[in-house]
């Protein structure tokens, strides 16, 4: 209740996360703070034109790992995720 953006401990919250892109482009997307950051990627994916398979997300330094939640991150609305994209060597 203090004002803070701590995530409810109800299931089915929704939060709304700022992305920016590495081509620059910057959305925002309401998402359940309990899917996978392998479905935040697909959702992306779409906005960003860069393959969730190619996608790095990074959150507060972080490097965000498919299998995690983003509850798991403690995303909070208005959270920022950056987007890089990997590079084939």
């Amino acid at each position: 209740m203090g004002g803070d953006s701590a995530i409810e401990e109800s299931e089915g919250v929704n939060v709304n996360i700022n992305v920016r892109c590495s081509n620059g482009f910057k959305f925002s997307v309401q998402i359940a703070v309990d899917s996978t950051v392998s479905s935040f990627k697909d959702v992306v994916a779409r906005n960003c034109d860069i393959p969730a398979e190619q996608q790095r997300l990074i959150y507060k330094g972080r490097i965000l790992k498919d299998d995690q939640t983003l509850r798991s991150y403690g995303k909070a609305t208005g959270s920022t995720i950056e987007e890089s994209r990997l590079h084939d060597f």
